[in-house]
């Protein structure tokens, strides 16, 4: 059982610290996690790997803390957008689908010559 309170204090003090400072906690943690956690931490997905793996690799170079913070910035734009991509295809497919199931329910018989189709319009 972790204690909520001294993950809240340790949390407030990495809000604190400025990016540099941030990269060498990171180190840190990932050095303790290596030597004492006897579990594996959480797997990140996909785009959250891709990221750690440029983060990581900006830092090899040594790339400076802003320039590491536009690059993450931008990175997490485009999660975001692909995020939203994917929840409105989700959305679209459900909506085919149940017309697709009440197409199916209709049956050939069934004449709705007095329907109109319906007129979508995107601005």
């Amino acid at each position: 059982m972790s204690d909520v309170f001294l993950r809240r204090r340790v949390w407030r003090k990495l809000e604190s610290l400025p990016d540099e400072q941030l990269y060498q906690v990171l180190d840190y943690v990932e050095f303790l996690e290596g030597k004492y956690s006897e579990e594996a931490s959480e797997e990140p997905d996909r785009m959250q790997k891709f990221a750690e793996g440029i983060q990581d690799k900006l830092r090899a170079r040594r790339a400076a803390p802003w320039a590491l913070k536009g690059v993450m910035g931008a990175l997490s734009v485009v999660d975001r957008a692909v995020g939203t991509a994917a929840k409105t295809a989700r959305g679209l497919a459900d909506e085919l689908e149940k017309v697709g199931r009440k197409q199916d329910n209709e049956g050939p018989d069934d004449d709705d010559s007095d329907e109109r189709p319906t007129k979508i319009v995107v601005d």
